[in-house]
């Protein structure tokens, strides 16, 4: 073909698009077709690699609506399938953990078929199912420790920008919701900052996941520019988090560092614990206050969550074996008949939650996919020579610790976002998982 037909070809597809562009910038407006522009660019990127589908999500879930962020998950699958197709293999990759999610993913089905709302359920069955096949894509794509930690890093740049909106509406001083305070048992706190998400709760969930990962990436880099980007990222959603004043959060958090410390070097616990303590003395009146209140029935949110708790036990009493049906909705319906003097849309505890929603089955496989990762881990973290592998399965094992212990005192499964963001912690564990096995068959 010669260079004129070449050029001719090329002239053409240039006035075609010039020709679109401009229509849509004629009816649309210059910012909607900016936007279509930018839209058209990001799925090029997306169905080209589809990591990048996975960054892209990952920067979506704290800023756009819940309804969004699931679209962005069907397109994380979207593009793994398509990419599949066109490299023409697909190899099904073991894990230890794969029976246990399929079986937890069986629970969700059936558990929504037979709920005493199974319109009310769907929403939370799509929300699962959509998370858990984009950790089925994680396992069965080709991860690389580069892939890793973009990712890693993503998580990261998208908390801080997170936790400075936070720190905006800390200075600014917003209101804060009815029932986020008990103002006679915490009267220096004026607020809880929240962010891009519904209440301090939820955003100290979100950050409390994040913060072992900036930490790791701290240790792995050498260079000095990069340390001091993440020890600062590490700093900022640290305070954030503090800001929230999420007592649960804080104590996820505590327990999150303990198993980051007893993982890279238990020797320094002995350090850390007395130095952790010994910080108490240098923090501010209001934190000393909230801790303070922790276990106290006098504060109006413990004594809820106390007496929620009595209560519920009894629609497990009735709902041991099958369970009401995964979603608030499905507990909505059925505790009037059992809580008559609250209106709660869960028990405030996950465990308990998932129980009375997925019955002993579900909580069973629930807890034994969680062990089966937490072993996996350790696995990865003993028999790796790798730095970056140590300190990046430790973060996500520390991540995954932190939620898990929040949960005693709040419903991680509540909120969408949450729910994605937990099941994105579980598929990257279980990518580190692979590319630690690989690299070791690779190194013997």
């Amino acid at each position: 073909m010669s260079e004129e037909i070449v050029y001719s070809k090329y002239k053409w597809i240039g006035l075609v698009l010039g020709g679109i562009v401009g229509a849509i910038g004629y009816f649309f407006g210059a910012l909607e077709t900016i936007k279509v522009i930018v839209a058209l660019f990001m799925l090029k990127l997306i169905f080209q690699n589809p990591i990048y589908s996975v960054a892209l999500y990952i920067i979506s879930i704290p800023f756009v609506s819940d309804m969004s962020t699931l679209l962005m998950g069907i397109l994380v699958i979207t593009s793994y399938c398509i990419n599949f197709i066109k490299k023409g293999k697909f190899t099904f990759k073991f894990t230890p953990a794969n029976f246990l999610i399929l079986l937890f993913s069986i629970i969700i089905v059936i558990s929504t078929i037979l709920s005493i709302s199974p319109g009310g359920s769907f929403r939370d069955f799509a929300i699962h199912m959509v998370s858990i096949g984009i950790v089925f894509m994680l396992i069965h794509s080709k991860k690389s420790k580069d892939e890793i930690y973009l990712l890693s890093g993503i998580f990261v740049l998208t908390a801080t920008i997170v936790s400075l909106h936070g720190f905006y509406q800390f200075f600014k001083g917003v209101p804060m919701g009815s029932g986020w305070l008990d103002v006679s048992q915490n009267p220096n706190i004026e607020t809880r900052v929240f962010s891009t998400f519904e209440n301090p709760n939820i955003l100290a969930e979100y950050l409390i996941m994040v913060l072992p990962i900036s930490i790791a990436l701290f240790f792995v880099n050498n260079g000095i520019i990069k340390k001091i980007c993440f020890a600062l990222a590490s700093g900022v959603i640290f305070i954030c988090i503090g800001l929230t004043y999420s007592r649960g959060s804080w104590i996820g958090l505590a327990f999150s560092i303990i198993v980051f410390i007893l993982f890279i070097d238990f020797k320094k616990l002995a350090f850390f614990i007395p130095a952790g303590i010994g910080s108490l003395f240098l923090m501010p009146n209001s934190i000393l206050e909230r801790i303070s209140t922790m276990g106290s029935l006098q504060d109006s949110s413990i004594f809820y969550r106390f007496n929620l708790l009595n209560k519920a036990m009894d629609i497990l009493k009735d709902f041991w074996f099958s369970g009401i049906g995964i979603g608030y909705v499905a507990f909505r319906k059925i505790s009037p008949f059992y809580i008559r003097n609250m209106a709660p849309y869960h028990t405030h505890n996950t465990y308990l939650q998932i129980a009375i929603e997925l019955g002993i089955i579900g909580i069973i496989v629930f807890l034994l996919l969680i062990l089966n990762i937490f072993k996996m881990g350790v696995s990865s973290i003993v028999n790796s020579n790798s730095r970056f592998i140590k300190f990046l399965t430790t973060a996500y094992i520390s991540s995954l610790s932190a939620i898990l212990v929040h949960g005693i005192a709040e419903h991680i499964f509540f909120n969408p976002k949450i729910i994605l963001v937990f099941w994105l912690i579980v598929g990257m564990n279980l990518s580190i998982y692979r590319v630690s096995k690989e690299t070791s068959i690779q190194e013997s």
